[in-house]
């Protein structure tokens, strides 16, 4: 009986180790500079005609710009970096990317993409097929999808397998990272006067402001004291570099919705983000939301 305890428990411990190591593969570390064939994305393909997310967006100014989108028929690539993904659970099935010339959001209908996309990880992404539209103006990646809200086709989320196909995560240490220069996540100081296409999907500091709202002083209270919008909650941010038209928006979901409120102007960090006339800043973690008085 005690062997046999025990071979049932040593199996158990098996078991249990293999499943810490499924959990630990959902959520790994960032990696950037093991030089190994990624399980993720499409290791077969080879740059083309290469297009700077600056140019892309000149090309297609006027969909953007009206909310519209468009089919890219065109052999481009893009050779870009991970700023932001859904790891704090406040950016829901999107990353954002940036390469020396602009960012840029792409929208995918799935879940846990920080854990194949890390901040820093470099992208090649293979633009022919997807489209690019205007989302309240702001420029995104994906595939068309049908709004039964206002009847009409607009910019969306492409399918997992869809984006698996036309992405290759380039790793550190390889030869076809060398094409990326020293591309990496960089910060700007917040510009309220600048253009959706200079700083719109790009990493941003707002510097000395004041972060206010009603309801619960809380990032993103939910409960009741200030109504969601699309299942965020929109505070004011004023002073500082803010400009007049900027909110710090956060889901109700996010991993710090229940970050108080600071007092006074503070220093915080997020993703620029442009929708219809307004600044949105997407916090990516709690470290973005340090408070840096």
């Amino acid at each position: 009986m005690k062997k046999h305890s025990f071979f049932i428990a040593l199996l158990a411990g098996v078991f249990a180790v293999a499943s810490c190591m499924d959990k630990d593969w959902e959520t790994p570390d960032c990696i950037t500079t093991q030089p190994v064939q990624p399980p993720y994305g499409n290791n077969n393909l080879v740059a083309g005609t290469t297009i700077t997310i600056a140019d892309l967006q000149s090309k297609f100014v006027n969909i953007i710009s009206n909310s519209s989108y468009k089919e890219i028929t065109e052999d481009l690539w893009l050779r870009c970096v991970v700023t932001g993904n859904d790891v704090g659970s406040n950016i829901y099935k999107q990353v954002t990317v940036q390469d020396e010339t602009g960012g840029i959001i792409i929208g995918i209908n799935g879940s846990d993409q920080g854990a194949r996309m890390c901040v820093n990880q470099k992208l090649l992404i293979s633009l022919k097929g997807l489209c690019i539209g205007g989302y309240g103006e702001q420029a995104q990646l994906g595939t068309e999808y049908w709004n039964s809200k206002y009847s009409e086709y607009q910019i969306g989320r492409m399918e997992v397998p869809f984006w698996e196909e036309h992405v290759r995560l380039i790793m550190d240490g390889t030869p076809e990272a060398a094409d990326f220069g020293e591309m990496k996540v960089d910060t700007l100081d917040f510009d309220a006067s600048k253009s959706m296409a200079e700083q719109g999907g790009r990493v941003v500091r707002l510097t000395d402001v004041t972060i206010t709202g009603e309801g619960t002083q809380i990032l993103a209270p939910s409960d009741g004291s200030v109504t969601p919008i699309g299942g965020c909650i929109n505070r004011t941010v004023s002073g500082g570099n803010s400009g007049n038209n900027c909110v710090l928006r956060s889901s109700t979901y996010a991993d710090f919705k229940g970050i108080p409120l600071p007092e006074g102007p503070v220093t915080f960090y997020g993703i620029a983000t442009w929708y219809r006339g307004s600044w949105q800043i997407l916090a990516r973690t709690p470290s973005d939301l340090t408070w840096v008085k």
